[in-house]
């Protein structure tokens, strides 16, 4: 299955209540942390596995970081784009309920 059939498969309000009740902690994690630092100790680690497996590796090599570069540029436009639709998704998937809710009162 595709990262998108995958991910609109679970596009639901059970799958985002079974989150916020139950995996809170994860995303908690995520916010306490800076921005700059995220992505700061993304480079950082990312040069210690490089120079594990290829040891001549140079954090200021301009052809290798470009590589790197393209390569999570595409990851980060289809990971973008997919989130979005599952937004979307949820958004029209909550409407529904909601009408329903709102149908039982």
């Amino acid at each position: 299955m595709g990262i998108y059939s995958d991910v609109m498969r679970r596009v639901n309000s059970d799958n985002l209540t079974a989150h916020l009740l139950y995996d809170v902690s994860q995303a908690e994690d995520k916010n306490e942390e800076r921005v700059e630092k995220r992505v700061s100790q993304a480079y950082e680690t990312l040069f210690q596995q490089l120079k594990a497996v290829i040891p001549s590796a140079d954090p200021d090599n301009d052809e290798l970081m470009d590589a790197i570069v393209n390569f999570a540029k595409t990851f980060e436009e289809v990971y973008f784009e997919v989130g979005l639709a599952a937004g979307f998704e949820m958004y029209k998937n909550m409407e529904k309920k909601i009408q329903r809710l709102k149908e039982e009162e």
